[in-house]
This record gives C-alpha cells, structure tokens and sequence, in this order.
C-alpha cells in the first residue's frame, strides 16, 4: 500500500471562503470547529484589486483561521466591503444546499471523534443537516467512515467524517493513527483535513495537483451505493468517480469527484466563485522554496492553464509577503491560488 502522504507533495494551505458577515463566520469556525483566529487584517490596495477584479478603492476584512502551528488545512475568511464598492454591486450566493449536484469547490471537510453526538448537539443549535450520519462500504483497503453534511456559514457544506477503524493496514485506520498523533483543536474537531472539488474531468485535474504540485492519488474509487447517494443529495443511482490527492501532510487533501451518469443536472458553481460573492472562492497552496513556484509556474504553463494573476508581489493576509500567482483548474476552471515562500524585509 503507498505512504499515507506524499513526500513531496503541497497540501491545502488554506480554503479561502468570501463571508457574508465576518463576525458570524467566525463564530462557527472557532466557536464551533474550535480554531484559532489570527488578528484582523484590512486587504486592500492595486495587488488586491487586480486579483480579484475589483475597482479601485475596494477593500476587505480578513481573519486567518488555524488548528495551532499547523499550516495546512487552514481558513481564510475575506469579508468584501460592500461600502467600498460601487452602488448596486450584488453578492450573490456561490452555492446553497441545493447545490449538492455542481462543479466547483463544493465543501469543507473536518474529522470528528463522535460524529452522533456531534450531530445532535449542531441540529440542537439550527444547523441543517442533509442526512443521518452514514457509514460508507468503501473497499477493504480503505475501511468504513461514518459522515454527515449540514450547510455551514456563507452556503459552505460542512463534511464531517468520524474515522471508526484502527486496522493499519486500512486507510481509515492509517488516517485515524495520524490524527491522534496530531492532535484535535479545542472542540474536538480537527484543520481542514480534505475538501471537495468537483470537476468534469478527473484526469485534468489530476494532472494539475500531481505536475503542479506534485500530489499523489491516495484513494480512487467508483461511489454508487444508494446510502451514499441520499447522504450526498445525488440522483438515485448516480455513480461518482472520486480521487483524493494527498501532499506531504495527511491533512489538507483534495477530494476529486466527477459525476460519471448524471453531469448534466449539476448546477456550474465556477461562474458564481468571484469577488465579491459569498463562499468558497478560491483553494490556496504554498511553495517551499522560490525554486518550486518558478517550477510550478512553468508547470501550470505546460498544462495550458488559464492565469487570472500572472506572478506578482505583495502582502498577503495571514501569509506575509509572498509572490502569488492565481489560476483556473484545468479540471473544472476552480481557482486555485500558488503561493510561494515567505519574502523577509
């Protein structure tokens, strides 16, 4: 069986998600998940406004979310200043729970020790939930997680995923060791270990998280089984091909889903996923050395990606000083933002 990580692979460093109501948002992620919330950050100036299409003047509320020192599997929460922008400007929804079927970036996904009572607990408080808690017949070599999604801040699906083996010689049981050797936050949950991107095509994704940024295939399966269809609100006998593609941290995976029977009832979530609309806008990753963006750009070149941000520099919240570059998957056209490492003075 290959390692659970990939030696040289680039994890999620963070997702970022468009808040409709800062405060609100923040209230779930660290009240609830139990993250850490770096101090405010105003995101503006000509570097903000060329990335995100915005007119001059527009400016941001950002806070950077985190599970302790860890940088993987973190959340950017961007508020865009409705005053700063020019009267009438509409923020519409990326995605609501009517979205289950769609391209895009679809959720975010956080382990859970006890994911009954969890669940309990959340619809307790209002939180809707898309199902029961599910136990999935995965293959032998993976195991059976137990899941659950309700509809989290700013239309975001929230996955939770209780990892109920401890076989090593399964996935579910190789994960479940390498959690509580890293411990949870605070709430009992965990970073962001994996998040959906649903594409239209597996192998072009694929190509960008392996050559761009030298991920490896964790798990490939085909999904078909009714349970699961209800528990993920897809047509009765849909058939999904799913992909995780891991970096060198078992947290912040990407979970690759392409509907193989029934693409053409999926809602396109990529048009909606801009500035300043509410969601999950964009998935961030960071680069160790100068060296690796330069090759990651060459790499996204290579693949014919389409840049929405050539490589430029300036202060980035929650990450510093960096060169960025900004692309569309070729997969699905989702954005996804290279980072590279920390510029000093």
């Amino acid at each position: 069986m290959p390692e659970i990580v990939a030696p040289q692979g680039v994890p999620l460093a963070a997702a970022l998600i468009s808040a409709r109501d800062l405060d609100a948002s923040l209230r779930f992620y660290v009240g609830v998940i139990g993250l850490d919330a770096d101090p405010e950050t105003l995101w503006s100036g000509a570097a903000f406004e060329r990335l995100w299409g915005l007119p001059a003047g527009a400016r941001a509320r950002c806070r950077m979310l985190s599970a302790g020192a860890a940088r993987v599997g973190r959340v950017l929460l961007i508020e865009f200043d409705q005053r700063s922008l020019p009267a009438g400007t509409l923020r519409e929804t990326i995605a609501t729970g009517s979205n289950a079927q769609c391209f895009g970036l679809a959720n975010l996904n956080f382990y859970d020790a006890d994911i009954r009572a969890t669940t309990a607990r959340l619809r307790a408080e209002g939180f809707g939930f898309w199902s029961d808690p599910t136990q999935h017949s995965l293959t032998a070599g993976v195991g059976n997680p137990i899941e659950v999604v309700f509809d989290g801040p700013d239309g975001v699906a929230i996955n939770l995923v209780e990892l109920t083996g401890t076989d090593p010689a399964t996935r579910i049981g190789q994960m479940r060791a390498y959690v509580e050797r890293h411990g949870r936050t605070r709430t009992g949950f965990t970073p962001v270990v994996t998040t959906s991107h649903a594409v239209r095509s597996i192998p072009r994704a694929r190509a960008f998280y392996e050559r761009v940024l030298k991920m490896a295939a964790l798990i490939d399966e085909v999904m078909s089984a009714d349970r699961v269809n209800v528990f993920l609100r897809l047509p009765q006998a849909a058939r999904t091909h799913i992909t995780f593609m891991q970096g060198n941290h078992m947290f912040g995976k990407i979970a690759l889903s392409e509907p193989l029977n029934y693409a053409d009832a999926c809602v396109d979530l990529v048009p909606r996923a801009h500035a300043p609309n509410i969601g999950y806008l964009a998935q961030a990753f960071e680069l160790a050395t100068d060296g690796d963006f330069d090759a990651a750009e060459r790499s996204c070149r290579e693949l014919e990606v389409e840049f929405v941000a050539p490589p430029e520099t300036a202060d980035l919240p929650g990450f510093g000083r960096r060169r960025y570059m900004m692309v569309h998957n070729p997969g699905s056209g989702a954005l996804q933002w290279l980072l590279g490492p920390p510029i000093e003075g």
